[in-house]
């Protein structure tokens, strides 16, 4: 069963099953997956099953498709890829083949097919730099310190410049 493990911003996760159908990405109701988030296009991005394999196809996207990190038009899909529409990161997972043929019809609980987490070799590929630097609380006194003392200067200023006081 081919499938994408979707990470949204929230922290949640969510897994959609796909089809040999083509299907949609994008933000409209009429999606085959829709996806809510201002970085996904209305109509992102087609993933569709030709010749025995899943491909993905940017529908002239605002922000990209990618492909491990990797700008595309349009690529063949591996398990195990990272596919990102705007800043929504996707692994595309096909284990079909792996799944014994008894197996193949019972439900994806069944097969130990979850939500779950993140795969532990998951990197983020958002062109945005994440700031992991941790803030100083020195510096942030220091700031606060002056702007006490500009509007203390500022207040002293207004008290002499009042005219009759």
């Amino acid at each position: 069963m081919a499938r994408f493990q979707i990470f949204l911003p929230d922290g949640s996760e969510t897994v959609h099953e796909l089809s040999e159908e083509a299907t949609i990405v994008g933000r409209l109701p009429e999606s085959g997956l829709r996806i809510e988030d201002d970085s996904v296009s209305s109509q992102h991005a087609e993933i569709s099953f030709l010749n025995g394999a899943f491909s993905v196809r940017d529908l002239g996207s605002t922000n990209g498709t990618f492909l491990n990190g990797e700008k595309i038009e349009g690529a063949t899909l591996g398990s195990g890829d990272e596919v990102r529409f705007g800043s929504i990161a996707c692994v595309f997972s096909n284990d079909q083949a792996a799944i014994p043929a008894e197996e193949q019809e019972a439900p994806a609980e069944d097969r130990g097919i979850t939500g779950g987490r993140r795969p532990e070799n998951f990197v983020s590929t958002s062109p945005l730099p994440r700031n992991d630097q941790a803030k100083d609380p020195a510096q942030m006194i220091l700031a606060a310190c002056a702007v006490i003392g500009i509007l203390a200067f500022a207040a002293g200023v207004f008290l002499i410049l009042q005219p009759g006081t």
